[in-house]
């Protein structure tokens, strides 16, 4: 109820705030920039200037060019616009009274750059506009400079992120606005990418460091562009793993093309790109058996294909329409073999992918923009096969026998969003809404072979298996998932110094029966003076999170009826029916709380943005996030604490999915971007924080059911210290060097003792007095390097001299983990493990990779 009052409150002094700062009647300017093929031009900077006041108003052009200025008085003006890689355009125009309509203005690239280059992170004057925050920025011209693993961008990306502003399924990945939770694009179809854009805007369902948006690339109208990349890795160059006796086999190839131009004359574009990625490594097994310790390589393959098309229509020079094409095939032999687990715990996984996008913008005089998406996704996922035997885990030591997992799910999403923009004198209103549905088909049966667990090696040794435990039913559901949200959204320039937004969102999801899910929203902008070097920013806001697939997926399955698990406590081995001091027909079940409520964060954030000198900009910023209602599951069914019985005898476990955790953070985060000299462009970041919780994720149990207050303490990702830099240097002949250094302080780890001292049938207690996440590993440190050499080539049949820089080849070296640090996966704080305070994998040493690409334009 306290948040209803809340959000009517705000809505109230938005529209009271919206009289008082609405003056005499005025003109809004609108119009959109392109190239000279018709395509549209994306940050290009708008000015208009009063000649007889000097009084500047100034914007930036959108993802499709088009451009708003809002509250113009009549008199005359010089227009100018300005863009990278293009000429200047100035012009005289004089405002009266009349309505006008929209602007077509065609930029010209400029004489000397026939290649045209957007610098990702530029920092050109520092703007009020909320969108122009400390977002980190990467184009597709960045991404080929920087090192990339066989051009995959997500783990570059994701350094730059807040984990503890990030929703139960992870990172939101938003591709030309439609949502999900990863990128199944080949690199040369990225255009840009962006994370925390407007971090407190009512269009979006996560804070800004919990998104990144993705907009991909399209063809011109007036000529083509392509490109063919081959990328190779082989173990000849590589250092040997710091747990492997020698380096592991390793050989990985990718062929990666892309072609883009017109079609059917001059209203309409095509661009396709794809990729296939082949690679054959070694997983690294470090496990200690019963005959001793056990390091070996063991082969593994992974095949993928992405393919991704795009067709565009330029209906009139304010309506677009566009679609897009998506396939993702990925096949993965011999996944979750490494570590602790044995060669035979190898299994096959196959998923395939097919994404199609509509989206139809059009932009009615003079100041009303609508865009109108749909999208449909076809997911399909495979993993494992049938377990004839059962497997052997025993704790942190090995897990032996075949694979458990078996699931197959089949995923079809339909998505529909609509989103207006409305510009008006000092106001800019955004409102729309969104509807989607999940139909999915779920296959899951896993376990139906049975697993066997023991607390230590000596207890396999003696062959006392603390527990047996095995599946049986029938593996087969169907169900679909409903969301919804609508918002509403108002940016008002008060003051040529100070910019507001307010905000409002309703998220509703079908699989939870709470209702009053609306979220506020505020942020403000403010730059004192009138050389707008510095900005003061800040905002508030709060932020619902959705209940994930996978926990109404194992709440229908997991019923009673429809899978049953038969547990067995201190069996006998290898045949756990022989003996045993429980055997029970009581089912285990999985359920979802009646009273679960959608969990969500409560951010707040201050930060301080400087201009140092041209081009060069320091933020600082302070952010806290409290998240309420988290996820978290519980057993309400085990054992009463000192005794075997449990409070319903129809059931063995109750694991109940719980809106009942908490989390608090604190962060400080330092960027500088900009440019060091002619040769340098860095974009740096520190970020110092503090993150408390009391779960490990959704499905996680804690220690003791009945005394949660031990489970508080450093979430899974409390790096308190994270230093992240990239950047490239330009270097003579040609040539450049790009760079990605990553520094990290320790994370926690959680200590245990191996046994199921409670009797709740889980391994998970800890030593009496020790609390969740006490123990604490050593950092990681990694730099990345990629040198790259340009060469101008022309066509075979001849071009002119000017156009030579149109075509070039490059030929790139990557060193991956240059200085050959071990930076570990993790510690082992099982106590009965014989690893007990060590680790027994890391992540790669130093790598090589070779690549050529062939760039044209004709």
């Amino acid at each position: 109820m306290f948040r209803f009052h809340s959000c009517v409150g705000v809505l109230a002094a938005m529209l009271i705030f919206s009289k008082i700062v609405v003056g005499q009647a005025s003109l809004t300017i609108t119009g959109v920039i392109e190239d000279g093929s018709g395509a549209t031009i994306a940050g290009a900077k708008v000015s208009l200037i009063r000649q007889d006041t000097n009084e500047i108003k100034k914007s930036t052009s959108g993802e499709d060019g088009t451009f708003s200025l809002n509250d113009v008085s009549q008199g005359d003006y010089v227009l100018k616009v300005e863009m990278k890689g293009f000429e200047a355009y100035q012009k005289s125009v004089s405002v009266g009274s009349q309505t006008w309509k929209p602007l077509k203005i065609t930029l010209k690239i400029e004489a000397a750059k026939e290649q045209v280059n957007v610098n990702a992170d530029s920092a050109d004057e520092l703007s009020t506009s909320d969108s122009d925050a400390a977002t980190t920025r990467v184009d597709d011209d960045l991404l080929r400079k920087l090192p990339t693993l066989s051009d995959d961008v997500l783990p570059l990306i994701e350094k730059f992120a807040s984990p503890p502003a990030q929703g139960t399924e992870g990172l939101s990945i938003i591709i030309d606005g439609v949502e999900g939770n990863s990128i199944d694009l080949p690199a040369s179809a990225i255009r840009k990418i962006r994370i925390d854009r407007n971090p407190y805007s009512a269009l979006f369902q996560h804070p800004g460091k919990a998104k990144v948006e993705v907009t991909t690339e399209h063809g011109h109208r007036k000529r083509y562009d392509g490109g063919l990349a081959m990328y190779d890795r082989n173990s000849l160059f590589d250092a040997r793993n710091a747990f492997a006796k020698f380096a592991p086999d390793l050989d990985r190839r990718l062929v990666q093309a892309n072609l883009g131009g017109p079609l059917l004359g001059k209203s309409s574009s095509f661009y396709i790109s794809a990729e296939r990625s082949m690679l054959d490594q070694d997983a690294i097994v470090n496990a200690v058996t019963l005959a001793g310790p056990l390091v070996a390589n063991v082969p593994t393959t992974q095949h993928r294909d992405n393919i991704f098309a795009r067709m565009q229509w330029w209906v009139s020079p304010l309506h677009t329409l566009y679609a897009t094409y998506t396939f993702t095939d990925h096949t993965y032999h011999n996944k979750t073999v490494g570590g602790f687990n044995l060669p035979e715990q190898g299994v096959h996984d196959g998923r395939q992918k097919h994404s199609v996008t509509l989206d139809y913008s059009a932009m009615i005089p003079a100041n009303l923009r609508n865009d109108l998406r749909f999208s449909f996704t076809h997911d399909n996922d495979q993993i494992g096969n049938a377990a004839a035997n059962p497997a052997v885990i025993v704790n942190d030591a090995f897990t032996a026998g075949p694979s458990q997992v078996f699931t197959h799910d089949d995923r079809r999403n339909f998505d529909l969003q609509d989103t207006v923009y409305y510009g008006h004198g000092k106001h800019v209103a955004t409102f729309g809404a969104r509807l989607r549905t999940n139909l999915i088909d779920a296959f899951d049966a896993s376990n139906f072979g049975g697993s066997f667990e023991f607390a230590s090696l000596g207890e396999y040794a003696a062959g006392n298996p603390f527990l047996f435990h095995i599946v049986r039913g029938d593996p087969n559901i169907g169900f679909s998932v409903l969301v919804a949200n609508g918002f509403v959204q108002d940016e008002v320039q008060a003051t040529p110094q100070l910019t507001l937004t307010f905000g409002l969102r309703y998220d509703w999801q079908s699989t939870i029966d709470n209702r009053n899910n609306f979220a506020p929203r505020f942020a403000f902008a403010f730059s004192p003076g009138k050389s707008k070097k510095t900005v003061i920013r800040g905002g508030a806001g709060i932020f619902y999170d959705n209940l994930p697939g996978s926990a109404t997926e194992q709440s229908l399955l997991y019923d009673g009826a429809r899978l049953r698990e038969l547990v067995i406590s201190n069996p006998s081995f290898p045949n756990p029916f022989l003996t045993g001091e429980t055997i029970t027909p009581a089912p285990s079940i999985i359920r979802v709380a009646p009273d679960l409520q959608a969990p969500y964060l409560s951010q707040t954030s201050v930060g301080v943005e400087q201009e140092l000198w041209h081009k060069n900009s320091l933020t600082v910023e302070y952010s806290f996030l409290h998240g309420t209602h988290l996820f978290r599951s519980r057993n309400i069914n085990a054992p009463f604490p000192q005794t075997e019985v449990r409070p319903d005898p129809n059931f063995l476990n109750i694991n109940q999915v719980e809106s009942s955790a908490f989390e608090r953070s604190h962060s400080l985060t330092v960027t500088f971007r900009g440019r060091l000299g002619k040769f340098f462009e860095p974009y740096a970041q520190y970020v110092f924080s503090n993150t408390t919780n009391n779960t490990d994720g959704i499905f996680s149990l804690p220690a003791n059911s009945y005394d949660l207050r031990p489970e508080i303490g450093p979430a899974d990702f409390d790096w308190r210290h994270r230093f992240n830099l990239m950047g490239a240097v330009t270097l003579p002949w040609a040539c450049r060097l790009g760079l990605v250094l990553s520094a990290m302080s320790a994370a926690p780890f959680n200590i245990t003792t191996g046994f199921d001292n409670n009797g709740d049938t889980v391994a998970n207690d800890r030593p009496a007095g020790v609390t969740r996440n006490t123990g604490r590993g050593p950092g990681s440190t990694q730099l990345d390097l990629r040198f790259t050499k340009s060469f101008s080539v022309p066509l075979l049949w001849g071009e002119q001299r000017a156009k030579l820089k149109r075509n070039s080849l490059e030929f790139s070296v990557d060193a991956f983990n240059a200085i050959n640090h071990t930076n570990i996966n993790g510690i082992v704080g099982v106590l009965s493990s014989p690893f007990f305070g060590r680790a027994n994998s890391a992540l790669e040493a130093r790598t090589i990779q070779l690549s050529v690409r062939y760039i044209f334009r004709r």
